[in-house]
């Protein structure tokens, strides 16, 4: 049994990821959506696993996803897993899907934020992995997922995604790294 504490779990993918999580019998704490809980690096201390998906939309997303991830970082928590966005996946090496020129302007600071926690992580000496689900969700739940290269008209329902976060907290096989989850069925 892994000890596992889920911030954000009020939401839609931390709900699912902390119910798999219990129904193969690991101990969860769920945290709701509380910025000032997330910031606190003594609630993470002492899990085997934190799982981050949060979001403070009042605040600037680097300052938030920064803090956010240094607040794990110091918790001395054993592994970091933070469901990441789609748009920081790679379409070749080195350039993301946000560095594209056609990508929506609004949507690049956001999308930036999140980057400077995934830079946060990568200077540290943390274990972390980012989870981004590919494309959008919705469709029907396979019980099964894919990990890797995924296009944005994937689709990945949230449950087939609480599998594939629950599952590499069992079987580690991605650390200190960004990996893309889509489903097993092109376009549900």
């Amino acid at each position: 049994m892994t000890k596992i504490v889920v911030f954000g779990a009020s939401g839609q993918a931390g709900r699912e990821i902390a119910a798999v999580a219990e129904a193969r019998g690991h101990e969860v704490a769920k945290i709701g959506r509380n910025p000032g809980v997330q910031a606190a690096p003594e609630v993470a201390a002492g899990y085997d696993v934190a799982v981050s998906s949060v979001v403070d939309l009042s605040r600037d997303p680097a300052e938030f996803y920064a803090q956010a991830a240094r607040s794990l970082v110091a918790s001395g928590v054993r592994r970091i897993i933070v469901i990441g966005i789609y748009p920081l996946l790679e379409t070749a090496p080195g350039v993301r899907v946000v560095d594209a020129p056609d990508f929506h302007a609004e949507h690049r600071p956001f999308c930036l934020g999140h980057a400077a926690g995934v830079d946060v992580l990568a200077r540290s000496e943390a274990d972390w992995l980012v989870m981004s689900p590919a494309g959008m969700f919705g469709g029907t739940s396979t019980g099964t997922y894919r990990l890797g290269a995924a296009d944005p008209a994937d689709k990945l329902t949230y449950a087939d995604f609480a599998l594939a976060v629950v599952d590499e907290i069992e079987r580690p096989t991605h650390r200190r790294t960004q990996v893309g989850v889509a489903s097993t069925q092109d376009h549900l």
